[in-house]
């Protein structure tokens, strides 16, 4: 059975689920549950590599949150380094260049205009570039670890139980 597995808001992967069980047919024509005997091929997820892989989407999903909380801090920056500037436009139209306090005042006024625009180039763009960093390097680690897997559906609800975790994939309603 193919399922699309999501990860994290911006990850969707595809994983194929076993199961661990079949119905067989017996002599006398009922059905019954038969074993079956695991095989942990290579690209099938055991349990451990289960739970690492849904430890790394509960990070990137912690990841992805706190990078859009910077990026509303970043925009609630610009947003009043705009406001500043315009304050700064409407008063330099209506100033009195004789009067030394005014001036001192509007200069100063400049300075922190000045001040916030060197913090957002300086400090919090790079800041926001090593965060993206961060997150896709996390996303192609997990990428490789945990994409295009096969895993046993019993493995994966355990693991999920085990973490008490919400199942990251997607419902047939299609959100997690």
């Amino acid at each position: 059975m193919n399922v699309v597995v999501k990860f994290g808001a911006a990850l969707a992967v595809s994983a194929i689920a076993l199961t661990g069980s079949v119905l067989a047919q017996t002599a006398t024509g009922t059905t019954q549950d038969a074993d079956v005997i695991k095989v942990y091929e290579a690209g099938t997820l055991q349990p451990a590599d289960i739970r690492a892989c849904l430890r790394q989407d509960q990070r990137l999903a912690d990841l992805e949150k706190r990078l859009g909380d910077y990026q509303a801090s970043m925009a609630s920056h610009r947003t009043r380094i705009t406001a500043l500037e315009k304050d700064l436009d409407r008063r330099r139209k209506q100033i009195d260049g004789t009067d030394p306090s005014v001036v001192k005042e509007y200069n100063a006024r400049v300075e922190r205009h000045r001040a916030m625009i060197d913090t957002y180039n300086d400090e919090m763009l790079p800041t926001l570039d090593r965060r993206r960093d961060q997150l896709n390097k996390l996303v192609q680690d997990y990428n490789a670890g945990c994409a295009d897997k096969s895993y046993f559906e019993e493995d994966w609800q355990a693991a999920l139980t085990e973490l008490g975790v919400r199942d990251p994939r997607p419902s047939k309603s299609g959100g997690k």
